[in-house]
């Protein structure tokens, strides 16, 4: 399995921070160089700023589009090989189980299609498997933070076709299963967590905008159709 980390080239501090951590566990892996808001544009399909506003209550950051755009770049590099990916974003910190954790993960990633391995731990979910001291958890309701995840190349590439255009953040994005189709399987407990580089956001500050009464009954339907959507899905599935 393959290990990228999303990261700025100017990031040094946390370029140096994750790759202390790997080299601590053994283990190797490759940085993706972020793409900057200029060279997102060349990734994505386009940009909704209606859809974005329904989804979010607020409308994308040009590093929000980038941040978005890079995690495509990504899972289209994966659909165009044969092996899954592990994709971590540079402020990661690895747990001390890491390693069995992963080796857990690359069993079941080709099977599962999809599956988190960072924080926020899943509470909804159905137990799938038993590993030792880890479960593989389908999960109903699926948290925000793309901070890591593994993929295999058909689930990135079904990510790939169905997100090409930006109508929410990726971590909405992926949260959304009935959207893009791949169920969102977790490892629990969660093999990643935040350091503290994530004490400053590489994105910056996301400001709220300002409802309309239009523009709030809109939201309000798209939450509910949301529900619906997960609802049904999941009825479907189990």
């Amino acid at each position: 399995m393959h290990i990228v980390v999303i990261s700025l080239q100017e990031s040094a501090e946390r370029r140096a921070n994750i790759t202390q951590q790997f080299a601590a566990r053994s283990l190797g892996f490759a940085f993706f160089d972020a793409l900057t808001p200029r060279r997102a544009a060349h990734e994505v399909a386009g940009y909704d700023p209606y859809e974005f506003f329904s989804n979010c209550g607020r409308l994308a950051t040009d590093t929000e589009i980038a941040c978005y755009a890079s995690h495509l770049a990504v899972w289209r590099r994966c659909a165009a090989g044969d092996q899954p990916y592990l994709i971590l974003e540079d402020d990661a910190a690895l747990s001390a189980d890491f390693v069995s954790g992963l080796d857990i993960v690359a069993k079941h990633v080709a099977e599962k299609g999809f599956i988190r391995v960072s924080i926020p731990a899943v509470g909804d979910a159905a137990g799938v498997r038993r590993e030792g001291a880890f479960d593989v958890r389908l999960c109903r309701r699926v948290p925000l933070l793309a901070l890591g995840y593994a993929v295999s190349p058909p689930a990135a590439q079904a990510l790939a076709a169905k997100g090409a255009l930006v109508e929410e953040p990726v971590d909405k994005f992926l949260q959304r299963f009935w959207r893009h189709r791949q169920r969102v399987y977790a490892l629990h407990p969660p093999i990643v967590g935040l350091s503290e580089c994530a004490a400053v956001s590489a994105i910056g500050p996301r400001r709220r905008d300002r409802y309309t009464l239009s523009s709030w009954l809109r939201r309000v339907m798209r939450k509910s159709g949301n529900s619906i959507s997960r609802t049904i899905a999941n009825l479907a599935y189990f």
